[in-house]
């Protein structure tokens, strides 16, 4: 195949010279938009925790259901996307265009962008699925007791925690 013809499934209008490598960095500008996006949108959650409660009476209760006069403490998760992968989305389209300005051939460079497309695709599903389930498996009873230890789901996502005084309703 020589420089100037399309690979066999790639259907082009133009008869531009490099067209089908500029409708393939299109795709590859759209699946990282695509891909950044969802990755972001998806990669949000909170859940809370509050060790005690109130009585009957208003007054407070520790976890174990006895009268305290200290308000029992709140804890709060809160995740969303790390810009580590949003950065790594970016990396790859900009490193793909530059492999695709030093391609001998058109059926190299099209395989680069290609091959950056799937890996955009990859890092942010993986990310996606792998925060999300492992903030789900961070366990909030066990911060009451005061001897834990929380891994956060880096570089998959970003947790805040929040420790705050339950508030009297």
């Amino acid at each position: 195949m020589s420089d100037t013809q399309t690979a066999p499934h790639e259907r082009t209008d133009s008869d531009l010279p490099g067209a089908p490598i500029i409708t393939r960095i299109g795709r590859l500008a759209s699946t990282a938009v695509i891909a950044g996006t969802a990755y972001a949108m998806f990669t949000q959650a909170t859940k809370g925790y509050c060790a005690g409660g109130t009585d009957g009476t208003g007054g407070y209760v520790d976890a174990s259901g006895a009268a305290t006069d200290i308000a029992p403490q709140c804890y709060e998760l809160t995740m969303h996307a790390s810009p580590l992968n949003l950065i790594a989305i970016a990396l790859i389209v900009v490193l793909a265009i530059g492999r695709v300005l030093k391609a001998e051939t058109v059926a190299g460079a099209l395989r680069t962008l290609d091959r950056a497309r799937y890996l955009i695709i990859a890092i942010a599903g993986v990310s996606l699925v792998v925060a999300q389930v492992w903030f789900w498996l961070i366990p909030l009873d066990s911060v009451e007791s005061g001897s834990y230890t929380v891994f956060y789901p880096a570089p998959f996502a970003m947790v805040n925690l929040e420790t705050t005084p339950m508030v009297t309703p």
